[in-house]
């Protein structure tokens, strides 16, 4: 799989900058026709805090927000190419700098009204607005100027492109309608936000919290006389069941109250292949009412790990932070947490692609802990009162070696991690109190950065990650994605280069270096990834094809129901 995609990566500079192409969308176009009708139950681990693209953080909520919203070009997941939606045409000036989209004539909100630039300068002036939340977005896109040139016609102008700039306008310049927020004095509290008027071929219907969201399909749909998406989007609903306790996620859909679950790795090995494997089939089309499987997809993988505080002074110290990293017996966590549907992580930007260097492996961190401990003991921690914790003299303080580490409650298997990373910090005179809460409570104290340590992943890699958002130093500041504060001059050079570095051979070599600076600073404790996505389904859910080469999530939009 690496080399398949390093061929893809080197195949064309056009790839890089330009990644849309007359091809692309045409699996969608040949997709066989399918009967609109009944409805697709889904899992859901939490109320949804917005609905908004603009502010969304959640991985999950970003999957509604595509049924609800489209984007101004489509992304095809056999080709990796770019094709258009929402806009009918880009053109890119020669330098790279300007992109000029055409809203489509016929593109309407769901109220009817049309889509127009008026709300694409809107949402560039909302978007660009330091009050709205939506700081990651605005790493990102970096510094944009917006000109209208008509009614249906803008353009996006920046002064040093990079390899991302057009994919990152596609997945953070999602346009909003404007007159839903005219009369609203905060926007990161208006009533829009948790229920938008959208684009796209699904309206919000009813949202209970603890219960449900509910979608329903827009009939006359603009869209659906673009011929990449007539035969797409064919339940008549989609209704989320809002469950935080994931094994009663996983028995609602054995009970067939779900009909799709996209599942994790405690459901897929320990009941698929373990306790329930008598009740499965393990590919579509058998003669089982449920198949499961394990799809293998060549997309960039999510990837999980411990961030540490580094504003907290116990986790100050390079040395002391590799040694923790010696402590975790990666191969224990793979199989009895993970049972081995995942691989271990190494880099930030994806182990299996070329964006690791080929020898990163051999410079990973292994189970050592006779090592963990020599380093520990180097880095100036020593048991000096015989309580078999840890302590250290820092800022002429005596300070113990204990922290609070946080998951959300919904993880069942972050909660394992958490209870075996705390045994084994344990021996090596490490004090850990394991803390569970509720997700949006977690993401609410990551922003406001009250925290030791957290449990977490980043879902949906990149072919070409954009490091500024997580790793720049500077995107510590308003609620950015860098919540850990790290810092280093020399990563925010790379990333620097890699933002303006256009070939692609040494744009990889720059995140290669980049990558491996990082993984050695271990502002993360690197744990695994997660390549493609698990997910069962009730037989009555059918599908031409049930994953693309590069999907990493179950691909409503070509499901149907019998």
């Amino acid at each position: 799989m690496k080399f398949l995609i390093l061929a893809l990566l080197m195949a064309s500079q056009a790839f890089a900058f330009y990644p849309y192409s007359k091809k692309a969308g045409e699996v969608y176009e040949k997709m066989p026709t399918a009967k609109k009708a009944g409805t697709l139950y889904l899992h859901l681990l939490s109320n949804p805090k917005t609905l908004s693209p603009m502010l969304n953080h959640d991985a999950a909520v970003s999957g509604i927000n595509q049924l609800i919203f489209m984007p101004l070009m489509a992304y095809d997941h056999e080709t990796g190419e770019y094709f258009p939606a929402l806009a009918e045409k880009l053109d890119v000036s020669k330098d790279r700098k300007t992109m000029t989209y055409t809203i489509r004539k016929n593109a309407v909100w769901q109220d009817g009204t049309p889509i127009t630039t008026d709300d694409a300068e809107f949402t560039y002036q909302k978007l660009f607005d330091p009050k709205v939340e939506a700081s990651s977005k605005r790493a990102y896109l970096g510094e944009f100027k917006f000109d209208k040139v008509d009614s249906s016609t803008f353009k996006l102008t920046v002064e040093n492109p990079n390899v991302n700039t057009l994919a990152n306008i596609q997945d953070d310049f999602t346009i909003i309608q404007k007159k839903q927020y005219l009369n609203e004095p905060d926007f990161n509290k208006a009533k829009a936000i948790i229920n938008p008027v959208g684009s796209g071929p699904y309206r919000v219907k009813a949202f209970s919290r603890d219960q449900k969201l509910e979608l329903e399909r827009v009939k006359g749909w603009w869209g659906e006389s673009l011929p990449a998406f007539k035969n797409l989007y064919n339940f008549d609903s989609i209704v989320y069941r809002i469950i935080p306790d994931t094994t009663l996620a996983y028995e609602k859909f054995m009970k067939g109250e779900i009909n799709l679950i996209e599942m994790n790795a405690e459901m897929f090995g320990n009941r698929v292949k373990g306790a329930d494997k008598d009740k499965f089939g393990l590919e579509p089309g058998t003669n089982k009412s449920v198949w499961a499987k394990n799809f293998r997809t060549e997309a960039p993988a999510s990837y999980y790990y411990i961030g540490w505080n580094l504003k907290n002074p116990i986790f100050a110290g390079k040395k002391t932070r590799q040694a923790l990293a010696h402590l975790v017996d990666y191969d224990m966590l793979m199989e009895k947490v993970y049972y081995n549907t995942v691989v271990r992580c190494y880099s930030p930007f994806g182990s299996l692609t070329p964006n690791t260097a080929p020898d990163q492996k051999t410079k990973s961190f292994g189970f050592n802990p006779k090592k963990a401990i020599e380093m520990l003991k180097a880095d100036g921690w020593a048991d000096t009162d015989g309580d078999n914790v840890l302590d250290k003299v820092i800022n002429g303080k005596k300070t113990k070696f204990e922290f609070a580490l946080r998951y959300n409650s919904e993880n069942p298997i972050r909660a394992k991690v958490s209870q075996i990373v705390k045994e084994q910090f344990k021996k090596a005179g490490i004090m850990v109190n394991v803390q569970a809460m509720e997700w949006n409570t977690l993401i609410a104290e990551i922003e406001n950065r009250n925290f030791d340590a957290v449990v977490s992943g980043w879902a949906k890699g990149s072919f070409h990650p954009d490091a500024n958002q997580i790793w720049n130093s500077k995107s510590f500041l308003n609620k950015g994605s860098n919540y850990v504060a790290y810092s280093n001059p020399e990563v925010d050079t790379l990333i620097a280069d890699s933002m303006k570095e256009l070939d692609v051979k040494k744009r990889v070599k720059i995140m290669q270096k980049m990558g491996s600076i990082i993984y050695d600073d271990q502002p993360y404790l690197f744990l695994v990834e997660l390549p493609g996505f698990m997910m069962g389904v009730h037989s009555k859910i059918k599908a031409k094809k049930w994953a693309f080469r590069f999907q990493d999530e179950p691909a409503l939009q070509q499901y149907s129901i019998e």
